[in-house]
């Protein structure tokens, strides 16, 4: 008796912990299955580059590039990419977005 009263917060926070881990998991891999999903054609219509500073270290600066399409179907898409693929990209340059791959080529 006095070993079940001893462990079964342990057991319920482990349970618990488990849980919150195996919610996360689940979240990254259905965002991956979907933007695997995804398929769509466009034109590059702006490239944004914002710095921000980090909020644990003031001297640290953080790059973000994002590439804008506008797809065949109207819609805006923005892509999140590296520096090196964000300086490849020139506005007016065709892109596509293949079904099962998670990146967009030029076309």
């Amino acid at each position: 008796m006095e070993k079940t009263i001893i462990f079964f917060p342990i057991i319920i926070f482990f349970g618990f912990f488990g849980l919150l881990i195996l919610g996360f998991f689940l979240l990254v891999f259905k965002l991956i299955k979907k933007g695997k999903a995804s398929a769509w054609q466009g034109e590059l219509v702006d490239k944004k580059h914002l710095q921000r500073r980090d909020d644990e270290n003031s001297r640290k600066i953080n790059d973000f590039f994002t590439l804008i399409f506008k797809t065949k179907e109207g819609k805006q898409v923005k892509v999140g990419v590296v520096k090196e693929e964000y300086g490849k990209w020139q506005i007016g340059n065709k892109g596509e977005k293949r079904k099962g791959e998670l990146r967009v080529r030029k076309v």
